[in-house]
């Protein structure tokens, strides 16, 4: 029995180690080639970063022309407003004091009864609410301009939101139109192809037909793409104020 186990596990290990020797080794030159296709995908995946720093200027620039609007301008005059009221708030209590005067009617005439006194009478009125209402006018002062910076802040997020999002569906109407002229093109050579084809007699009238109709539909396409696109520039330059091929050339 122990010559038998022996026998057997001599030939589990022979088989092993030819099973192992059978299993396919890759040549080098196989993974290398493998390698540089791996590396290929990689770099034609990567990322251009100036690409993106590039877009990332376009965007700022676009927002930078966007925050002159109207909006913006009228939400920095209250902003000025607010500071003017503020400094104002910090006099307000001198117009809440009544200061009077009075001269004795003797005096002015050159009467002896002059020599009675009070010959002139000065009087200050300070109203009990004076402190009170310093504070509130000073405080309604700096709330309100508290309240215009935020209504600022607001309208340029607002303004930054809008142009962002219609400047990427400006880029995404401008790829669709450049996928779309290359279908024309494609559609277009494969319709000079079927009229070649037609002359020569290898296709029916029919054939060359649905070619020329997939061109006709292809082109249909382009018109409403080009049209979209379009709108999309009006969108962006009602935003910016000026002409978006100027501020695309100017970055």
């Amino acid at each position: 029995m122990k010559y038998i186990g022996c026998v057997l596990i001599v030939l589990i290990i022979f088989i092993g180690h030819t099973f192992a020797q059978r299993i396919p080794q890759v040549p080098d030159s196989i993974r290398k080639k493998y390698q540089d296709k791996r590396n290929e995908s990689i770099t034609a995946n990567k990322i251009d970063l100036r690409t993106l720093n590039q877009d990332s200027l376009i965007k700022e620039r676009l927002v930078k022309l966007a925050e002159q609007n109207p909006a913006i301008t009228i939400a920095d005059a209250n902003i000025r407003i607010s500071d003017a009221d503020v400094a104002k708030s910090k006099l307000s209590w001198l117009s809440a004091l009544n200061v009077g005067a009075n001269i004795n009617e003797f005096v002015i005439q050159g009467s002896e009864a002059a020599s009675f006194f009070p010959k002139y009478n000065l009087g200050l009125v300070v109203p009990f609410d004076l402190l009170s209402r310093y504070k509130r006018d000073k405080k309604v002062a700096n709330e309100n301009l508290v309240i215009n910076n935020e209504i600022k802040r607001d309208k340029q997020q607002i303004v930054r939101t809008a142009v962002l999002v219609a400047y990427e569906n400006y880029k995404e109407k401008n790829e669709i139109v450049l996928i779309q002229k290359s279908y024309i093109e494609y559609e277009y050579a494969a319709y000079e192809g079927a009229q070649k084809s037609y002359t020569d007699g290898e296709i029916s009238l029919e054939d060359m037909n649905k070619t020329h109709q997939a061109y006709l539909t292809e082109k249909s396409k382009l018109v409403t793409h080009q049209k979209e696109l379009n709108i999309s520039i009006i969108l962006i330059e009602q935003l910016i104020g000026v002409p978006l091929s100027w501020a695309l050339k100017n970055k």
